[in-house]
């Protein structure tokens, strides 16, 4: 109301008053009334009130609900699982089947070291340290192999 009282742009007073009169429309009451002091009758009051906890403790029994829901599912599960071990099922299998083993392969487009560091030496102006660091090689293996291309070059 104090939005349609005080805006200089009539569009805007307009609009907030035709909201202000549906705001009471769907409470039950007139424009006047929902401006006044008390908003609404003793009576009013006490229904809103009482709709207002109803909703909340309706929503209160969902939340429980689902809870309870969640504890009864987990409940369920650890009787399962008791259940099964209870007639031989293996403890270590049953980790190992949710667990796979994870093998190392191979992979086929790594070079292989000395190959990698003769490929660094003769493409790229890399230190010697980092030749080292990337294939894994010792500094003297390193060496001895730049020594060996240029002999051989």
């Amino acid at each position: 109301m104090k939005l349609a009282a005080e805006s200089p742009f009539a569009g805007e007073r307009e609009n907030a008053l035709a909201a202000a009169k549906r705001m009471a429309a769907r409470h039950g009451m007139t424009l006047q009334e929902a401006c006044g002091d008390s908003a609404l009758p003793r009576r009013q009051q006490t229904c809103f009130a009482s709709q207002t906890s109803a909703t909340q403790a309706e929503q209160a029994r969902f939340v429980h609900l689902l809870d309870w829901q969640i504890a009864v599912a987990k409940m369920r599960r650890e009787q399962a699982l008791a259940e099964a071990r209870s007639r031989g099922l293996d403890a270590h299998a049953f980790a190992r089947r949710r667990m796979p083993e994870k093998r190392i392969r191979p992979n086929r487009r790594r070079l292989d070291p000395w190959t990698h560091a003769r490929v660094l030496l003769t493409e790229t102006n890399l230190r010697l340290s980092d030749i080292v660091q990337i294939t894994g090689l010792t500094v003297y293996q390193v060496v001895g192999l730049k020594l060996n291309l240029r002999r051989a070059a």
